[in-house]
């Protein structure tokens, strides 16, 4: 016995059941396909639309970063300023204390 042989005793014992059947499967495979292809489709959509926004919110976290560094570069820089404007308002004290020490310990006061 050979496939063709096995073939015509299958369409004789069956008949149209196994044609409607394999129109069936064909059709189901066929929409499975579609299926995944849009998927795939959504899928790749998806995959660049999340990039997209993810290199977006990276340039807003980088331009917040950089505006924090200015800002507390700034800080820092006002806060020297505010050291040496103290530091030297301090000298002027001290040296005004020093002075009026030295003027009175010449003249032998306490």
């Amino acid at each position: 016995m050979n496939i063709g042989d096995i073939t015509t005793i299958k369409d004789i014992l069956f008949g149209q059941d196994i044609q409607s059947i394999e129109n069936r499967f064909a059709e189901m495979d066929s929409k499975i396909g579609d299926a995944n292809a849009g998927q795939q489709e959504d899928l790749a959509i998806l995959k660049k639309e999340t990039a997209e926004k993810l290199k977006a919110m990276d340039k807003r976290l980088a331009d917040k970063l950089n505006d924090l560094e200015k800002h507390v570069n700034e800080r820092v820089k006002d806060l020297e300023k505010q050291i040496l404007n103290v530091s030297k308002s301090d000298k002027k004290s001290l040296a005004a204390m020093l002075q009026e020490l030295s003027t009175n310990l010449i003249r032998g006061e306490k």
